[in-house]
């Protein structure tokens, strides 16, 4: 039984320490309070024109979203928008609208700031917001 315990734990351990390897973190906490509320000003000053944000919220974002990572976000984005110009703005201010979209979404700020960075932002995955408790935020 004891052997049986041990051989238990010794497979489960290398499943453990792969999935921890993969270093996945969730969309909480990912981005700060001040890049969604630049990225309100971007998405007002470039997206607004021809998008509500209710074209990447609710259903919509999570059908289309959740399971995938920030950076399949960040480059759909980048490679589609602005419909005139695609890949126009900086990868800041990409990063930026997608903090803002996020927000929306209610996922919470945090501390760390989203990277341009491809390979931090697909460590970054979008899942669904936790509890009723996460209301989206809304920038003045």
């Amino acid at each position: 039984m004891i052997r049986t315990s041990i051989l238990l734990l010794a497979l489960a351990l290398p499943a453990a320490a792969q999935s921890n390897a993969a270093g996945e973190r969730p969309v909480a906490g990912s981005f700060t309070e001040d890049q969604a509320a630049k990225g309100e000003n971007v998405f007002k000053a470039t997206c607004a024109s021809c998008h509500a944000t209710s074209d990447f919220t609710g259903q919509t974002f999570k059908m289309n979203w959740i399971g995938r990572t920030v950076y399949d976000y960040f480059a759909g984005v980048k490679k589609t928008m602005p419909d005139d110009n695609p890949g126009s703005l900086s990868d800041d201010e990409y990063v930026r609208v997608v903090s803002y979209i996020l927000s929306l979404n209610g996922y919470p700020a945090g501390k760390d700031s989203l990277s341009a960075d491809s390979t931090s932002m697909k460590l970054v995955k979008i899942g669904p917001v936790s509890g009723d408790s996460v209301k989206p935020r809304m920038f003045k």
